[in-house]
């Protein structure tokens, strides 16, 4: 069966289904109104980056100057600009996988290889320093560290971030860490700049960020990085042949977002809260699913091993693209496989979305598994 789009049912949207705050939308209207819409300085303006600077002392525990920060046009942007400077042909970036999607691609665009290390649901999917050191060779110049982690909501503790930390200052490695979704934890889950635990490591991380989750400012597209002047000095040249500076507009209602009331943060995490609750139960509540519960992010890292190896219907479900793509076909919910992350018995169910989607989407998930 074919579900006409308006039918179809998405619950795996990673967008916040809340709107921009009012305070940045009104920095974007007067921004408009007295025509600061002209190119701005390549890394951004000075009073963001100041902000910005600001906000990573305050929250996070690490000092940046204004000129050690380099604003893009989203968080996405901000790691390519980055690996655009670091990689380069013979040279290798260790991922943790499941992996953000785009960062192998981004480390093959630069030329660069990836070397990935596996982590385990039964872990937490958190990764295993002596497998992550096992990993390290000559070639080896990048780590990447994303926790809160998209897709499995994995949040790394302190130590393990000491223990990612030696590593890399061991073997002089760079460290880009995302934490674009660092205020969303739950369970008492505590999130940890490692640019934050000395000196020796600060020096080689470069810290990513953007207001897109927190701040439900996706469309917007500001993202931020603090990492060593030099570095920063290079990665606004790769910027300036890209796209130059983001949005004027969007920078300035981003300024807002970072400097102003912060309650709907609060409120945000407190509605995703609840809505994972609800996710986890329904999961549960379906014999061929299981999940380990996310500590972080807005997603639901869902097992659907049981699925595969199966036929419905005249259709081989052979791993996670398959029971996606049967999913939609069949009862018109839609998800994101976990192929793309390197595993291809997960699927990744976001609870950004409305709770009225959720509801639907599993009744009809509920129904599917049960036909099948």
């Amino acid at each position: 069966m074919a579900f006409d789009s308006a039918d179809v049912v998405d619950i795996g949207k990673g967008e916040p289904d809340f709107h921009s705050p009012p305070h940045a939308k009104e920095a974007g209207r007067a921004a408009i109104e007295t025509n600061f819409t002209k190119y701005t300085p390549q890394p951004g303006i000075p009073e963001l980056r100041e902000a910005v600077a600001r906000k990573f002392e305050s929250d996070n525990g690490f000092c940046a100057s204004p000129d050690e920060i380099v604003v893009s046009c989203g968080g996405k942007h901000s790691v390519d600009n980055v690996i655009r400077c670091l990689m380069r042909p013979g040279v290798e970036a260790v991922v943790f996988a499941p992996n953000w999607f785009a960062y192998p691609r981004q480390v093959e665009l630069a030329g660069g290889a990836c070397v990935f290390v596996p982590t385990r649901e039964e872990d937490g999917f958190l990764p295993d320093a002596a497998e992550v050191r096992a990993a390290i060779t000559p070639k080896t110049r990048l780590l990447i560290v994303n926790s809160p982690c998209n897709p499995t909501g994995a949040v790394y503790p302190p130590e393990l971030l000491e223990a990612l930390a030696q590593i890399a200052v061991e073997h002089d490695l760079w460290v880009i860490a995302d934490e674009v979704y660092e205020k969303i934890v739950f369970d008492g889950a505590r999130h940890v700049s490692i640019a934050s635990l000395n000196a020796a490591i600060a020096k080689r991380t470069i810290t990513v960020n953007s207001v897109s989750k927190t701040h439900a400012m996706t469309g917007w597209r500001i993202g931020y990085a603090a990492m060593p002047r030099d570095l920063a000095r290079r990665v606004a040249e790769v910027q300036g042949l890209s796209t130059s500076a983001p949005s004027a507009v969007s920078q300035r209602a981003a300024l807002a977002a970072l400097t102003g009331d912060q309650s709907h943060v609060a409120e945000m995490v407190a509605a995703y809260a609840a809505r994972r609750e609800y996710v986890l139960e329904r999961v549960g509540g379906i014999p061929q699913l299981s999940a380990c519960p996310p500590t972080g992010t807005f997603y639901c890292f869902v097992n659907i091993e049981p699925f595969l190896g199966k036929t419905f219907r005249g259709t081989a479900v052979r791993d996670a693209d398959g029971f996606r793509d049967l999913l939609l076909s069949e009862v018109g919910v839609r998800v994101v496989s976990g192929v793309e992350s390197r595993s291809e018995r997960h699927v990744r169910i976001s609870f950004a979305v409305a709770q009225e989607a959720l509801e639907e989407g599993f009744d009809r998930l509920e129904a599917f598994a049960a036909d099948f």
